[in-house]
């Protein structure tokens, strides 16, 4: 299977950021895109798809960098095991571990999100009545 390879003009226009920030990311580590012989960067569809990824996270889920990197780091862990290159049941473990803590952390945010949400519902119930009031 062939692997398409793309450059950073065209990656920027696909995962819809800008190329200062695809290089931010590479700084952070949370990239690490192929180098021709003249220095030139190339991504993959996978590439992308974590560019998009980071951007979720940062923009819907409101993560910091330093979160995403842990989560990024989390996320090659698991590839490394699933593909089978990962065998130290310390490391797996510590995965485990992690795993874990993420899914509290998205519980926490969750809740949080849904008292948002109904403080939200009930303004709106009482904007709605005070519109009501307003036009009889």
């Amino acid at each position: 299977m062939d692997i398409k390879y793309y450059q950073i003009d065209e990656v920027a226009k696909l995962a819809e950021t800008t190329k200062r920030t695809i290089r931010y990311y590479e700084d952070l580590g949370l990239l690490k895109p192929v180098r021709t012989d003249a220095s030139y960067r190339l991504y993959t569809e996978e590439d992308i798809s974590n560019i998009k990824e980071i951007r979720n996270l940062r923009i819907k889920l409101g993560m910091n960098l330093s979160e995403i990197q842990r989560f990024m780091g989390l996320k090659k862990s698991i590839h490394g095991i699933l593909d089978g290159s990962v065998k130290d049941i310390d490391e797996i473990r510590t995965a485990e571990e992690k795993i874990n803590e993420l899914m509290i952390i998205i519980d926490e945010r969750e809740s949080t999100l849904k008292q948002i949400r109904d403080n939200c519902c009930r303004y709106l119930e009482e904007i709605s009545k005070t519109v009501e009031q307003l036009e009889k």
